[in-house]
């Protein structure tokens, strides 16, 4: 059986039996990873603190023909992200971004460019850049990393760029409509051009930027009214971390 060793961040970590445990981890090379770490509750060797969430390693598996969970013998600690488990606010930021990974991925889907974001947005947190846009870039480019992106550029219906001011957000549609388009139909979110270009800018910037990111207040609350319902309608439930989120 050959061992595989990879960076990967873990989501989540729970006990199994009298000292094992059942763990997530989004890996750089092979996606999402579920496997078993079989006396982690005692091995402080070879496992420590290194199982605890948002914990940046390099893990260290194998798989077992007779099971789904790979066999994860050891983990090194990359960057622990002690300061996430420090403060509760940083600790809910990174509980709904882990979350978001975790619920909308399957298992062995490789995606190096969603584990550095990851990556990113947890430094960030670590570092205290609490801002409200860091949130909406994060969802809005973690829906375009999985090819769930909403259109901001022109009409859905008749593929027109926008030349006026008033324009919806359509959820079911996945993206916006001008106002002719959208006459009479059901369930449109208004959305202003300058939060459409906000929100094109923040899928396109740098990441080394990202903590530099300002949106107005409209922007704010216009993009927070669009990304919540359109997560939801692919999550198919409201995320515990979210209500942590909004609580802490």
């Amino acid at each position: 059986m050959p061992l595989y060793k990879t960076p990967a961040i873990i989501l989540r970590s729970m006990p199994y039996g009298e000292w094992d445990k059942i763990v997530t981890f989004y890996t750089l090379d092979f996606g999402k990873v579920k496997g078993i770490a079989k006396g982690a509750k005692r091995s402080q060797k070879r496992f420590g603190n290194t199982l605890e969430i948002a914990s940046y390693v390099k893990a260290t598996f194998f798989e077992k023909e007779t099971s789904d969970l790979v066999r994860l013998s050891y983990c090194e600690l990359i960057r622990p992200f002690a300061g996430l488990r420090e403060d509760i606010n940083k600790l809910a930021w990174a509980s709904y971004f882990i979350e978001l990974v975790d619920q909308l991925t399957g298992e062995r889907i490789k995606n190096k460019s969603l584990f550095k974001l990851l990556i990113v947005f947890l430094s960030l947190i670590d570092r205290g850049i609490l801002k409200e846009e860091i949130q909406r870039v994060f969802e809005v480019r973690l829906l375009s990393l999985l090819g769930y992106q909403p259109e901001f550029n022109r009409c859905l219906r008749c593929r027109k760029g926008f030349s006026g001011e008033k324009f919806f957000f359509s959820v079911r549609e996945g993206g916006i409509l001008c106002a002719t388009c959208a006459a009479n139909l059901p369930g449109l979110i208004p959305v202003s051009l300058a939060t459409a270009k906000t929100l094109l800018l923040a899928r396109s910037i740098p990441l080394d930027k990202v903590g530099r990111i300002s949106f107005s207040p409209q922007s704010l609350e216009e993009s927070e009214a669009i990304l919540t319902p359109f997560l939801q309608q692919y999550l198919g439930k409201e995320l515990k971390s979210k209500k942590f989120l909004e609580q802490a």
